[in-house]
């Protein structure tokens, strides 16, 4: 299959679009203009992504990009209904609401794919979640700080293109083991699928262990966590049939949004 040159993909955890730090003066949209002027990507995947949250001012995050950086097609698959660190319940089936859909009146939390090329057909796979959950570093009002945090359902979104590229989208456990088991499930679901496979997202496995345990290649190798002063690589563009020579790769800057750093691959 011929690979369509200039095609863009680019890869973003919005940690639902919070400033930090937090009297930074950007917002949610602001970042997303600025990381678009900064490249025309045709398929951008996010994580960390709201859905009528208060927090959030009760928008559909994904939607909003879409509209944005004039996308047509648009998907969201929830992770759970409520809000991660206070209520919330999972979601069992393979839930999918693209621009066709009717939203319930829920708050929803997850991950999304925006993409301005055609979107053949959507596909979910549920990957569950880790039984105890573990302390992290987490951005607070003032410092970051350690809190004991519980593991939240995971999954994984593909939106199958008509350029016959299928760009897939996660956000893995932040719990070691479970992550890498996660990944391989996924690697080995995704293969199944037509096309050229890119695989994205924020894995939570840092000194490259994303491409070591799936076996695809690392398009966009760099650290991009924290993103104000960026020591680790959480966040991944992989193939399995590109590799490095194949495209140009860019991790951007901190746009004022988020604890991670947005990357990007273009297919030369």
């Amino acid at each position: 299959m011929a690979i369509p040159a200039g095609f863009t993909v680019t890869s973003w955890n919005l940690l639902h679009g919070m400033a930090i730090p937090p009297t930074s003066n950007s917002n949610f949209h602001s970042a997303l203009v600025q990381l678009h002027d900064s490249i025309d990507f045709d398929v951008i995947a996010l994580q960390e992504v709201d859905v009528q949250q208060t927090r959030s001012g009760n928008g559909n995050q994904v939607k909003e990009v879409a509209d944005l950086i004039g996308a047509k097609y648009w998907a969201f698959a929830p992770s759970m209904y409520g809000t991660p660190g206070e209520k919330w319940h999972g979601v069992k089936d393979a839930m999918v609401f693209d621009e066709k859909s009717s939203l319930p009146n829920d708050a929803m939390y997850g991950i999304g794919i925006v993409s301005k090329v055609p979107v053949k057909r959507w596909h979910r796979i549920n990957l569950g979640k880790a039984p105890l959950g573990m302390p992290l570093l987490v951005a607070g009002e003032k410092r970051p700080q350690f809190i004991y945090v519980s593991d939240e359902p995971r999954s994984a979104l593909v939106a199958e293109l008509e350029n016959g590229i299928s760009v897939t989208t996660t956000h893995l456990s932040f719990v070691p083991i479970k992550n890498a088991l996660q990944l391989r499930k996924i690697s080995k679901w995704v293969e199944q699928l037509p096309g050229i496979h890119i695989m994205t997202g924020d894995f939570n496995l840092p000194w490259g262990l994303g491409p070591k345990i799936s076996g695809w290649h690392d398009l966009a190798v760099g650290p991009t966590y924290p993103s104000w002063k960026p020591s680790i690589e959480f966040d991944y563009i992989m193939s399995k049939e590109l590799t490095p020579k194949d495209v140009k790769s860019q991790i951007h800057e901190h746009y004022g949004v988020s604890d991670h750093r947005a990357i990007s691959v273009t297919l030369l």
